[in-house]
């Protein structure tokens, strides 16, 4: 275990203490700034369904108390609410971040501070100390107005004072495709890597679902799979690019991508090797191998409604990726064969 605080996926929050005898004790939240509800010393405690009962019922609890106390008391039961449990694990450790930001600044205040509008003057101010840090600052006020929207749904609240804050960052989505250049700086990358990146241009798999993928999930016309963001079904078209670069790969048995020990990717160590291995400069991620495979689709003679169905956006969406990639190359090559002839 890093460091000496962790907080698993059950929302609980555990903390290691050694004492003045030398002796470790773990202290168990039912969340960040909630009760105590079992200390062990030694080993790391294991969660029994009894602390799990301990924690709903701390939850309940806090949850069930009148509008005279803290905003922390919205916090902690969106932390344990339906809707923040269903949201995928990384999904929900994102967040957890951010809410403990939020928590830091915001937990103390009544919660009729949040019924006035006024209100959303101090969030923005409180969102501008990441200034420098434009993804950072939207996240947080993000998830605000989430947390709020959610407390309104719950008649916690009657406003979401969060809700409609301008963005700080804003980026041209379709301007995010990998281009040859960017396969060129990557000649010389892990072959374990490389096929990676190849796979996800090859069928817009999110870096979640791309290292989850399964050859059960495989079919002879389409991969078949529930993606872990939306918990919606994506159906991706075996195309003869992607049947030919599925034959090539060995085995047929469990996860179809491998790291350099034989092992199934990571998101995480998938993530890693890919910022330790891109050059310097390099201006891509992976997730921007979605827009890589809209503009390969595009190329194939797909619809914008195609499209959209098989990778999730909108159609106006992938109208603005094929005016900048597709459309606007089959210009400069027309001009130069009528240049040329």
């Amino acid at each position: 275990m890093r460091g000496k605080q962790t907080r698993i996926l059950t929302g609980l929050h555990l903390v290691k203490k050694r004492l003045a005898s030398g002796l470790v004790r773990w202290n168990v939240y039912a969340w960040r700034g909630g009760p105590c509800i079992h200390r062990q010393d030694g080993a790391r405690p294991i969660i029994t369904p009894a602390i799990l009962s301990q924690a709903m019922a701390a939850r309940h609890q806090a949850s069930s108390k009148g509008p005279a106390d803290t905003f922390g008391v919205i916090i902690a039961a969106y932390r344990a609410s339906p809707e923040f449990e269903r949201l995928a694990d990384s999904t929900r450790r994102d967040y957890n971040r951010t809410l403990d930001r939020i928590d830091d600044q915001f937990g103390a205040a009544p919660i009729a501070a949040f019924e006035d509008r006024r209100m959303r003057r101090e969030i923005i101010e409180w969102r501008d100390q990441w200034r420098g840090q434009p993804r950072t600052a939207d996240k947080a006020t993000v998830t605000m107005a989430t947390v709020l929207g959610w407390a309104v749904q719950n008649a916690l609240l009657t406003v979401n004072v969060a809700a409609g804050i301008n963005h700080l960052h804003s980026a041209d989505k379709s301007d995010q495709v990998w281009e040859d250049r960017h396969w060129k700086a990557l000649a010389d990358a892990p072959a374990h890597l490389l096929q990676a990146l190849r796979l996800a241009s090859i069928t817009g798999l999110r870096l979640g679902d791309l290292v989850r993928l399964d050859w059960s999930q495989v079919g002879e016309r389409a991969i078949i799979l529930t993606t872990r963001k939306r918990k919606g079904r994506a159906v991706i078209p075996v195309v003869p690019e992607l049947r030919t670069f599925l034959e090539a790969i060995e085995g047929r048995d469990g996860a179809v991508l491998r790291n350099s020990r034989g092992k199934p990717w990571t998101e995480s160590g998938l993530g890693t090797v890919f910022q330790r291995t891109k050059p310097e400069g390099f201006d891509r991620t992976i997730h921007d191998l979605r827009g890589t495979y809209v503009t390969w689709l595009a190329t194939k003679g797909l619809s914008d409604d195609e499209i959209a169905r098989i990778v999730g956006w909108t159609s106006q969406r992938i109208a603005g990726v094929r005016a900048r990639y597709v459309d606007e190359a089959r210009v400069i090559v027309s001009l130069v064969d009528r240049l040329s002839a």
